[in-house]
């Protein structure tokens, strides 16, 4: 079972807000994630970075399927985590070392090696957010697809960074056990789908089978 690193963000006296000073912020997520929805859609990451555009390549449509709703709808839950934070979190990069705990009696690897980046402050959210806002609106209505998708990918990637730092272990625990079962699901689905493409994309004639021509 895969573990992380616990990050949660520990809060001091002078750095503890109060409920009400962070529902400004929680409402003003719902606006973000709402707007990056928007720009994001369709979001196609692995096919914009292969140029599948103009090489037609089929594979990078079928791994978007798989991952790019994940990597988004996660995307989401992130906003919302920023917004609710009370206490300034470390934003570290993970390097990929790992080391050996034991927890509840049974014997994880865990990571341990990973960069320091920046301290996050709660005081910073609005300098980031309407930051953001900007270049998601300057994404939708610039009128450039290069542009709206450079804008997109930074975006996600930068709540991811941030987002991840301030997520709880156990929560992030959590969302993994429910990835890997999606992902297991939705991957049953496509071998469904590519089966019956399989039996029902060919036709025997002269020459033997025959690929079903693509519109």
């Amino acid at each position: 079972m895969a573990t992380f690193p616990d990050t949660t963000p520990r809060p001091t006296g002078h750095q503890t807000e109060t409920p009400p000073s962070i529902l400004p912020r929680q409402f003003f997520s719902v606006i973000l994630i709402i707007l990056l929805y928007t720009t994001a859609s369709p979001f196609t990451p692995i096919s914009w970075a292969l140029g599948s555009d103009t090489l037609h390549l089929s594979g990078t449509y079928f791994l978007d399927r798989i991952f790019s709703g994940l990597v988004l709808f996660s995307a989401f839950y992130f906003q919302w985590r920023i917004a609710s934070l009370r206490a300034s979190v470390p934003v570290t990069l993970p390097l990929g070392g790992s080391t050996t705990a034991v927890r509840n009696g049974r014997l994880e690897t865990v990571r341990s090696s990973s960069a320091d980046l920046f301290l996050y402050k709660t005081g910073d959210y609005w300098h980031f957010a309407l930051a953001e806002a900007g270049v998601l609106l300057l994404g939708e209505f610039a009128g450039s697809e290069n542009l709206r998708r450079v804008v997109v990918c930074a975006v996600v990637a930068g709540v991811w960074l941030i987002g991840w730092a301030a997520t709880p272990r156990s929560v992030k625990d959590w969302m993994w056990e429910q990835a890997r079962a999606y992902l297991f699901v939705l991957v049953l689905d496509e071998l469904r789908v590519a089966g019956r493409g399989l039996f029902g994309g060919y036709y025997h004639g002269p020459g033997g089978g025959r690929r079903r021509g693509r519109f």
